[in-house]
């Protein structure tokens, strides 16, 4: 009856070592996995922001070109960098419409009626 008692307590002692490993084991390899996706979020949280700082700043500078742009106090011919910048930017819209109409405004002043 002791060795039956014996070799009972052993193999449940073999199993609770196996069962406590294995359950060590998933955990370690769990915590390495959550690790792993941890980093790789903040790389693409980190890769998001650079892209939307650089959006950003590309807006930020067509704004200011189209400021330029639209600013008749400037005179045109010191004006025609920023809307070249803006064209090469794929600037578009208002600003460009406003360039294009105030060329063909001052055309037809300047010519003889």
């Amino acid at each position: 009856m002791e060795n039956t008692l014996v070799i009972v307590s052993i193999i449940g002692g073999i199993i609770g070592t196996i069962t406590g490993v294995l359950g060590l084991t998933f955990t370690v390899i769990s915590n390495k996995r959550n690790a792993q996706e941890k980093v790789e979020e903040r790389e693409r949280h980190a890769r998001e922001l650079e892209i939307e700082k650089q959006e950003k700043a590309r807006s930020d500078r067509l704004i200011f070109l189209a400021d330029r742009i639209f600013d008749s106090t400037i005179p045109r011919e010191l004006r025609l960098p920023f809307y070249e910048e803006y064209i090469s930017m794929k600037g578009n819209g208002t600003a460009v419409r406003f360039w294009l109409l105030e060329g063909e405004r001052e055309k037809k002043l300047l010519q003889p009626t």
